[in-house]
């Protein structure tokens, strides 16, 4: 789930307190790296289905709590968990988890940012 819908998923699906480290330290939600891996034949039937069409949405970059200005030009994103969403009930679908120590994790933002 991509990052900026994981706390409505998560309020609207019985966990009020949103995201918040477990008794182990980290989040029981983790992020993603983002890395898809698809069966090309299965892909290309889809691709027949839906003729290629995701669905889109804007995710504008505040600069700051008043909204009035954007930090980055904003730019039209799909997500790469829609791709599955759209599949048939019996299409297999799965995920990986490795170890943190296989992990590189390098920082998306700025120190200030990341800070916050």
């Amino acid at each position: 789930v991509e990052y900026n819908q994981l706390e409505p998923l998560l309020h609207a699906t019985g966990h009020p307190e949103g995201d918040v480290d477990d008794s182990s330290g980290f989040s029981p939600f983790p992020g993603n790296m983002n890395e898809l891996v698809f069966s090309l034949p299965e892909y290309a039937a889809q691709l027949q289905i839906t003729h290629g069409e995701v669905p889109e949405f804007i995710n504008p970059k505040y600069a700051d709590d008043t909204r009035t200005a954007f930090k980055s030009p904003t730019r039209l994103e799909c997500m790469m968990q829609d791709y599955p969403k759209g599949l048939p009930p019996d299409a297999c679908v799965g995920f990986t988890r490795y170890p943190f120590d296989f992990g590189y994790f390098p920082c998306k933002n700025d120190i200030a940012t990341a800070a916050r």
